[in-house]
């Protein structure tokens, strides 16, 4: 199975996605170049190949996102490859909605393992699919924001909070 990747400019830097014919195998948070998001992408599957006209409807909701405006994601995400325990994290974690926060232990009592509040946040850190399935909404229990595995690390993930925050306080 092949997979195929396209390149978003958006307000905030270049976001690499890849999908197979399953859906969405991986999205790469901004990078300040094209070239960067391009070596993130090959890092990943270097025979992806370039596909200007990729998921069309995920890539306007890239645009939307990063431009700061509430959006919701409505993608095939292609799971191969990874157990099932993750794949349970990545979809409760996916429901949390924009502009709201979650905590791994409750996420961990979200799957039916109140115990595995590590476990969630190791998952986390290995979430494929960022801003996609919203692992930065994921934060201690304490209100901490834990950690974050972006390229722009516990930052950016505050940057990411405060951008939902900032929209969501704007519809109010």
């Amino acid at each position: 199975m092949s997979n195929s990747y396209r390149i978003v400019k958006t307000q905030q830097g270049y976001v690499g996605f890849v999908g197979s014919e399953r859906g969405l195998r991986r999205v790469h948070l901004p990078e300040k170049t094209q070239a960067a998001a391009r070596t993130a992408i090959r890092q990943f599957d270097s025979s992806a190949a370039a596909d200007d006209g990729l998921m069309p409807d995920l890539a306007g909701a890239i645009l939307r996102y990063f431009a700061g405006e509430p959006t919701e994601f409505s993608v095939r995400l292609d799971w191969s490859g990874f157990s099932n325990f993750e794949v349970d994290v990545w979809r409760a974690c996916a429901r949390v909605a924009y502009g709201e926060t979650t905590s791994y232990k409750s996420l961990a009592e979200a799957i039916g393992c109140p115990g595995a509040a590590r476990a969630v946040g190791m998952a986390m850190a290995h979430n494929p699919c960022p801003i996609v399935v919203p692992c930065h909404r994921v934060l201690k229990s304490d209100g901490g924001l834990g950690g974050f595995s972006g390229p722009g690390g516990i930052q950016q993930k505050r940057d990411l909070l405060d951008m939902e925050a900032a929209a969501v306080g704007a519809t109010a």
